[in-house]
């Protein structure tokens, strides 16, 4: 677990520097100066590229963490399994490319009124797409590296300082909302040149052609592993951002507050509340970024016992970096959204709900890893392709035949993840033998739920400022004092011991 707590701390720091970019972008900058319905364009321009990308790289994410450690030899420059994946990956963006202009009538016939701004940049998606499709690609390869604090680097810090310049030029009225759009494309392109020139200053970056027989040995298996992984890939990318487009072609044009708005107001506050829920993955994807070329190792060797140890050692650190989060944010939710125009507040439920569903997928560990890197990965496509079902099924019902609008989107989502997980869970242990529980999971989520049960009781508290420190004290000491004090999570009392040691801090309650 040295490399995981190791690198998953640096990246967790990287991820939090990140945070504080995304909160000033997302909660004081974007609803401030930007009207709601713009809020939802620069949101969900960025949703549609995510599935864009997936498309386009053709399973390839899946094909580098899974199969790179067979090619991995750098005085070979790698068998050239980088310059076939650059290929892949030109050949599914130029292919979803095509799919993406002959669908633009659709696009037009179903948001035309209720989602003008949308359809007026629908083009410049495409650049969005093909930067994000390249910056996974470099992404994944860079991680088979165990090289993965500089690319999240630069998608958490370099990418969100950027934004937060773009949207300053708009602010101070130095360009109109038109070129603000422009620049803003343009500013997420740019980590795709970044992580290149990152990989390049490795001397990493091998594109020359190569025909060696490990390609030839290994590209039936790499095939058949990509055509089922695209699905798989594409499907966990698609759900993940399905209720934001569910929302945007649904909910159509409503009177709101005696003002007639489009369906991308309504996008606007949920992608904005959604940020919330992605704070707690934050240390969750940290770990995964680590673990993921771990577990393809493991399959390598064949070695279940340290499979099982990484499995439930992750889920522990999850589960109680996860619940702490979730209560800060529950706790100060209405001092936070105090800084954003009062419409955005109306999100509270979407949060509750998004990130009960969050905490549940983050608990439940590596299950996703470990299935659709083993040999077992065409189930994982099965299950995922249910969760897409399910999830717009979901999202259909409860936004459009119970008129719940976005609550009912975030309501959909938190189904389909447990669902989803409960039965990859069940996957995992079937085939594999293993789970990712032990008692004290369940204390965490006890103790968390009592925080949950205490805050209500907490009066308001002079300003919003003393509130929120108050709260997050307090609450923080109730949670973790217990947790650390009778050891529920060892992984955590020794990450903290390894923390405070170069202080000269000891803590022997701890040990």
């Amino acid at each position: 677990m040295g490399i995981v707590q190791r690198d998953g701390f640096k990246l967790t720091i990287v991820s939090y520097i990140g945070l504080i970019l995304g909160y000033v972008n997302k909660v004081l900058l974007f609803p401030n100066f930007l009207d709601t319905e713009q809020v939802g364009l620069a949101n969900i321009m960025i949703n549609i590229a995510v599935v864009y990308a997936q498309f386009s790289a053709l399973g390839l994410n899946g094909i580098v963490l899974r199969f790179f450690p067979f090619f991995r030899d750098k005085e070979k420059e790698h068998h050239g399994f980088l310059f076939w994946a650059n290929l892949i990956m030109l050949i599914g963006f130029v292919l979803t490319s095509i799919a993406f202009v002959i669908c633009k009538p659709w696009v037009v016939s179903h948001y035309s009124e209720s989602a003008k701004l949308l359809v007026e940049y629908y083009y410049y998606i495409i650049p969005l797409g093909m930067a994000t499709v390249c910056f996974h690609t470099y992404d994944a390869y860079l991680r088979s590296l165990m090289k993965t604090v500089v690319p999240s680097f630069i998608n958490e810090v370099a990418l969100r300082v950027l934004i937060t310049l773009s949207i300053s030029l708009y602010a101070f009225k130095l360009v109109n909302f038109h070129q603000f759009v422009i620049i803003y494309v343009a500013v997420n392109c740019s980590i795709a040149v970044m992580v290149t020139a990152y990989a390049f200053y490795l001397r990493q970056l091998f594109l020359k052609p190569i025909f060696s027989p490990r390609i030839r040995r290994f590209s039936k298996h790499m095939f058949g592993y990509g055509l089922y992984t695209i699905l798989a890939s594409t499907g966990n990318i698609f759900s993940a951002n399905v209720d934001a487009l569910m929302i945007a072609a649904l909910m159509g044009t409503q009177l709101v507050n005696g003002v007639t708005v489009g369906s991308m107001y309504f996008v606007g506050i949920y992608t904005t509340v959604f940020f919330f829920t992605t704070v707690m993955l934050i240390p969750y994807r940290s770990i995964l970024k680590v673990t993921s070329p771990l577990v393809a190792l493991h399959w390598k060797d064949r070695n279940m016992l340290a499979m099982d140890k990484l499995y439930k050692q992750v889920t522990a650190v999850n589960t109680v970096v996860g619940t702490l989060i979730f209560i800060g944010i529950w706790a100060g939710f209405d001092d936070i959204f105090h800084f954003m125009p009062p419409q955005f507040a109306t999100g509270k439920m979407v949060f509750l709900y998004l990130s009960l569903g969050r905490l549940f997928d983050m608990i439940t560990g590596l299950n996703g890893v470990i299935t659709y890197t083993s040999k077992k990965y065409k189930y994982d496509m099965i299950l995922t392709i249910l969760f897409v079902v399910m999830t717009v099924s979901l999202n259909y019902f409860f936004i459009r035949t119970m008129n719940m609008g976005i609550n009912g989107a975030a309501i959909a989502t938190f189904i389909s993840l447990v669902i989803y997980n409960i039965f990859k869970l069940g996957l995992v242990k079937y085939f594999f033998g293993i789970q990712p529980f032990q008692l004290s999971n369940l204390w965490v989520l006890l103790i968390g739920g009592g925080c949950f049960v205490i805050n209500s009781f907490i009066p308001f508290l002079m300003n919003v400022y003393v509130d929120l420190a108050v709260r997050s004290v307090l609450l923080g000491a109730i949670f973790m004092g217990p947790i650390l004090f009778l050891k529920i999570s060892r992984d955590m009392n020794e990450f903290i011991i390894k923390f405070l040691k170069p202080f000269g801090i000891r803590m022997r309650f701890l040990e």
